[in-house]
């Protein structure tokens, strides 16, 4: 079972930083897809071999979350560089432009933020990839040149999904954003002769958004390549779900159900449960199709990464339900473990059978026992956070994890590991040292246990390994917190861009190097 997926023959170290903190001197105030070519380069000379990115998801104008994405296939426009763009050479409109005082004003302002600010970034580099754009379609587009076969070739691999959100991007536009359920009715229920006539009336529109998507793959495959150079696995993230307002849900009304919500039952974290706004599945269609929507979604997710993680793994067991409707009570969408626990081997037997990436299942919270027998009997890794890794009051040896299984010391969601430090109290802070130390005794600031913790992760017996950058260095901020809204989520920036990290910071990598040496 250990071996059943290459990846796992051994042992992988990662490290977890989110495509939008990929800072570097020339990005737009947003990490990017050259900045993470990179990135890589520091990954490797930290000895690490995996690099988790969390959801490039596009996502809708004032959101920041990439798990309420308006599109399950659709990159985020908002990390390309547009700089880096060959057509850029044929666009003189463009290059005046980004040459202009205002242009440098919006620039500056950008990357001397605190925060990643979505809105704005994606504003600037909409309207000058716009410019762009109209070259390339003067240019190339439909003709016999290079750049126009291989963007028709694109356009037609990629079709299954691209010309549904072609469409769906060009009807927000026109209705200012509403609601596609507030659409005229043809084009709320997809009328072929609307949707003609409006493919007719907005080509280059349409073209432009599958130009980004196209633009935005090319700039991804050249990191790829970088990283198979450095033989360092890509991680991605499959959401769970996209929010009502997106592409997929518009497009395929009969497998959901968009006066459901689902969420997270009542827990020690949340006593009152969570609602999370995004519709529910109809299973009963999902799986009359053979979950052909998360096989596309895999299709896709192939082209991008090597391991993909799957989110919120026991909703594909049960899923949470809040009606919209408040006189009806907040629910288990399928009553009986034995009904749940078949309907989630299904559904991970579809997926693994399906791609040859590694699934990685988020398997956190409260969890009934029958989802980590399914993950095993699937060679699929499960989670293990070290302090969540607790039987009465020992916390356990990682040395005795399953092999088949990632360990970290947090996760995106969750607070970083100085934070829970100085929150956990006296008590737990000796019981958890005892764990790292092997001794009975007071543990010491969290200054001095911070490395002693990280070594003890690296003796995990995971296959999979993972170092949140901010617990490598020893930092508070959070990449998000659940339940909250506002700049503070999804924006984490770290101190220093890519060009000088090596300065401030080599001495700390070279360290985790040697760890890493030593406990292979």
């Amino acid at each position: 079972m250990t071996h059943r997926h290459p990846l796992l023959k051994t042992r992988r170290t990662g490290l977890l930083l989110p495509l939008f903190s990929m800072r570097s001197v020339r990005d737009w105030g947003i990490g990017d897809f050259t900045s993470l070519r990179g990135w890589l380069d520091i990954v490797d000379s930290a000895g690490l071999s995996v690099l988790q990115v969390l959801p490039l998801n596009e996502m809708p104008p004032g959101v920041n979350c990439p798990y309420t994405a308006l599109s399950a296939f659709a990159l985020d426009p908002v990390y390309l560089d547009p700089a880096a763009l060959p057509e850029l050479a044929e666009a003189p409109e463009a290059a005046a432009f980004m040459a202009s005082a205002g242009f440098k004003a919006r620039l500056a302002h950008l990357r001397a933020a605190k925060y990643a600010l979505y809105d704005d970034v994606r504003a600037l580099k909409h309207e000058t990839l716009w410019k762009i754009y109209q070259a390339f379609r003067r240019n190339h587009a439909g003709k016999d040149t290079s750049e126009g076969r291989e963007f028709a070739a694109f356009c037609a691999e990629n079709a299954y999904w691209l010309d549904d959100y072609a469409l769906f991007r060009r009807f927000k536009d026109l209705h200012r954003w509403i609601s596609w359920t507030h659409w005229p009715r043809e084009l709320a229920c997809r009328e072929p002769a609307a949707l003609e006539a409006t493919a007719r009336d907005s080509a280059a529109e349409l073209g432009f958004f599958k130009y980004m998507q196209w633009a935005a793959q090319r700039q991804w495959g050249r990191a790829r390549r970088r990283a198979a150079e450095l033989r360092v696995s890509l991680f991605g993230d499959l959401p769970f779900m996209v929010n009502q307002e997106s592409a997929d849900i518009w497009a395929r009304q009969g497998e959901f159900d968009i006066t459901l919500s689902i969420g997270a039952p009542p827990d020690t974290w949340t006593p009152e449960g969570q609602k999370w706004g995004l519709p529910a599945y109809d299973w009963n269609a999902a799986e009359a199709n053979g979950f052909e929507w998360w096989r596309q979604k895999l299709r896709r997710a192939e082209s991008l990464y090597d391991i993909y993680r799957i989110d919120h793994m026991v909703g594909f067991f049960r899923t949470w339900i809040v009606p919209e409707d408040k006189r009806l009570k907040p629910h288990f969408d399928l009553e009986g473990e034995a009904a749940q626990e078949d309907r989630g081997r299904r559904f991970l037997k579809a997926m693994t059978s399906a791609s040859s990436m590694l699934a990685v299942g988020e398997d956190l919270g409260l969890i009934p026992p029958y989802v980590g027998k399914v993950l095993a009997e699937t060679g699929v890794p499960g989670y293990k956070v070290l302090r969540w890794e607790k039987e009465g009051n020992a916390y356990g040896d990682p040395a005795r994890f399953a092999p088949v299984s990632l360990a970290t010391t947090s996760t995106h969601d969750t607070e970083q590991l100085a934070d829970w430090w100085h929150s956990a109290g006296p008590v737990e802070r000796k019981l958890f040292w005892r764990m790292v130390s092997g001794r009975d005794e007071k543990p010491p600031a969290f200054s001095e246990a911070l490395d002693p913790i990280l070594r003890k992760l690296l003796t995990a017996g995971s296959r999979l390994v993972i170092l949140p950058y901010q617990d490598l260095f020893g930092l508070k901020d959070r990449i998000n917190t659940p339940n909250t809204m506002g700049p503070h989520n999804w924006s984490f920036r770290p101190d220093v861009p890519l060009e000088r990290f090596a300065e401030r910071h080599g001495g700390r990598l070279a360290l985790l190097k040697s760890w890493i040496e030593e406990t292979r």
